[in-house]
């Protein structure tokens, strides 16, 4: 896993909800520090604004499939996020 794209994710993170982003690691669940389907979906466009991509996924599959910071990475490196962060 790109430590670096998990950094940029969880900078993301911990400005939008206020938390200290070294304590957020890729084992970290999303609705355990707050973030709700709507703020999934806003974490999802700000991750499509930063890099300038589509993400092609919907509010309910968001929901369902992304629990974690570390799904959240998962789903960028599947977009070949990882190889422009480093």
């Amino acid at each position: 896993m790109s430590r670096n794209l998990e950094r940029l994710i969880a900078s993301e993170i911990a400005a939008k909800f206020e938390i200290d982003a070294e304590t957020i690691t890729k084992q970290t669940n999303l609705e355990e520090i707050g973030v709700n389907s709507l703020e999934l979906v806003e974490l999802v466009i700000a991750i499509e604004d930063e890099y300038d991509i589509s993400i092609d996924i919907d509010t309910t599959t968001a929901a369902s499939s992304l629990k974690t910071v570390g799904d959240l990475v998962a789903l960028g490196e599947s977009l070949g996020l990882d190889k422009e962060a480093e």
